[in-house]
């Protein structure tokens, strides 16, 4: 074998080696969407529609506009974790779709089997000046510059015969961030690009053990018992579609 077909063989072998472990070695990041379904109770979210029963009195209730903080997504694996960088998101639900997606880029050595993100804003970031993700001190959710963010926006109203009242809940102070973590379906993550729905109940944070009674409190903003109460709700809020929500 002379020097020049040598040459050629080397460049052909070397040439395949590298196709054969371009098509086979794991890629660096997989996709992943969040998509959150806002709902009350069995409800699904409609904006403007007298539609809701008041949980601790007479009535019924429609919302105007909702807005609630998210931060810190974290994906759980077996043996190691990703925090999402700059984790702070508005979730708002007066577009079209009727829902809200968050994408997330994340690396392949993830063998995720939860997902866990805090509901509102760390104490670390909630009243600072930070700007990071969706967090602005100049924005609506914030209180003002130096005292933090609404971590929880809900306004509307309730008819009771022909009487309306506006409702204003208002909800954000730090003992009212909750971290919770919600175990997923490995099958939901095998698809490409994968996609997890996730079921927002609103109606948990009114209809609790003790039901709230919106007629006869129809505005929570500084007061701390009644931010309290609602907040006991976070828990309960999110959860995995049953597959109605597509």
């Amino acid at each position: 074998m002379n020097s020049r077909t040598m040459v050629i063989l080397v460049v052909v072998l070397t040439g395949l080696m590298l196709l054969i472990y371009s098509q086979t070695r794991p890629t660096d990041n997989q996709q992943l969407t969040l998509r959150f379904h806002p709902k009350l109770g069995e409800l699904p979210l409609v904006f403007d529609q007298y539609r809701y029963a008041n949980p601790g009195g007479d009535g019924l209730f429609k919302i105007r506009d909702l807005q609630l903080f998210v931060s810190n997504l974290t994906l759980v694996g077996q043996d190691n974790r990703f925090v999402l960088p700059d984790s702070y998101h508005l979730l708002r639900f007066d577009l079209n779709e009727g829902w809200f997606d968050i994408d997330i880029t994340y690396p392949a050595d993830i063998n995720v089997a939860a997902i866990e993100l805090g509901i509102g804003v760390d104490p670390q970031a909630n009243g600072t000046i930070k700007i990071a993700g969706d967090l602005d001190p100049n924005g609506r959710m914030a209180w003002s510059w130096d005292v933090g963010y609404k971590f929880l926006l809900l306004e509307g109203a309730i008819k009771i015969g022909e009487e309306f009242s506006p409702l204003v809940y208002h909800v954000g102070f730090d003992e009212n961030y909750q971290v919770v973590q919600i175990p997923l379906d490995k099958k939901a993550l095998q698809s490409s690009p994968a996609k997890i729905n996730f079921s927002l109940d609103f109606m948990a944070l009114f209809d609790q053990k003790t039901p709230f009674d919106m007629a006869q409190t129809s505005s929570v903003k500084f007061d701390r018992a009644d931010a309290a109460f609602l907040a006991a709700g976070f828990s309960e809020l999110l959860s995995l579609c049953d597959g109605s929500c597509d």
